[in-house]
């Protein structure tokens, strides 16, 4: 069989422009849709929610949205050396997903990574590469869902499964510590008398209440429906029985940047849902030490 002959670096910089083009339009028509079906809205959700790793950096919650354009199923994605790593590959036929990724700085940037950073793709990412050091741009690199892939049987690391029981507890304690304040009295409610994943919900709820800032939302409904979409994130993570998703009310408003508030707005969503599950995951585990050393 004749290999595949190696691109020049002409045509391996054109290519990853088109890519980058492409990207960027998955974003446009993504962050359009943000703002004009819930059931998007959602799905940029859940996708967040699966995307969050317990043995790797989770994926940016601007991956998360490109991710749920693309394939708004997805569970596990890895490029495709990570999953011959693991003993699978692409299915024939598959067609890659693309998301952001960083261009390791060098000490003469090259023209790829100039051209990605005048393009504004370098916002899209944090601003260290995985493994450290600093980025200069970011690119359209291509990864797979599991359910796009072939080869061995594979099991993707999940972190142990916390009783509801136990993340309402710690959600009580959480409230009361770091808040100063009781929940019980000020809902008028016991939570020990109520089915403990209903109670995990109302807990979530109240603290992305207390986490995201009313200050950060420009319209009527904005706060409350961030709010919901976090609690929402944080309890999907725990696999308990989520409240509704909300779509912010954002459609319509035009802005001189790059980005539409809708980024913004679910940029902090995401992190908030993430931010609650892993402080709640961390202090579970510190009881379950003192509990095993005491």
């Amino acid at each position: 069989m004749r290999r595949k002959s190696k691109m020049t670096d002409e045509e391996r910089r054109s290519y990853s422009a088109k890519m980058r083009s492409e990207l960027e339009a998955v974003m446009d028509r993504a962050y359009a849709a943000m703002v004009g079906s819930e059931e998007f809205w959602g799905a940029v959700m859940r996708t967040a929610a699966h995307l969050t790793h317990p043995d790797r950096d989770d994926r940016s919650p601007v991956n998360c949205i490109a991710i749920a354009a693309q394939h708004p199923d997805a569970t596990h994605v890895l490029s495709a050396g990570d999953w011959r790593a693991v003993g699978r590959f692409p299915a024939k036929g598959s067609t890659s997903l693309r998301i952001w990724t960083p261009i390791k700085r060098r000490p003469e940037k090259s023209q790829e990574a100039a051209t990605a950073a005048a393009d504004g793709g370098q916002h899209e990412a944090p601003d260290e590469a995985p493994g450290g050091g600093k980025v200069s741009g970011y690119k359209a690199g291509p990864v797979f869902d599991i359910s796009q892939t072939d080869g061995d049987a594979y099991e993707p690391p999940a972190a142990a499964p916390l009783a509801a029981e136990v993340i309402r507890d710690v959600l009580l304690n959480q409230y009361r510590d770091q808040y100063h304040e009781n929940p019980e009295q000020a809902g008028k409610l016991e939570f020990t008398q109520v089915a403990p994943d209903n109670a995990a919900r109302i807990l979530l709820y109240g603290h992305a209440w207390r986490r995201i800032a009313d200050a950060n939302a420009s319209l009527s409904g904005q706060h409350a429906a961030e709010v919901a979409s976090a609690a929402h994130v944080a309890a999907l993570i725990f696999g308990i029985a989520p409240g509704p998703a909300v779509m912010p009310p954002l459609a319509g408003i035009v802005t001189q940047g790059k980005k539409p508030p809708i980024h913004e707005s679910a940029v902090r969503v995401i992190e908030t849902g993430r931010a609650i599950a892993r402080a709640v995951r961390a202090a579970a585990e510190h009881r379950c030490e003192l509990a095993v050393t005491g």
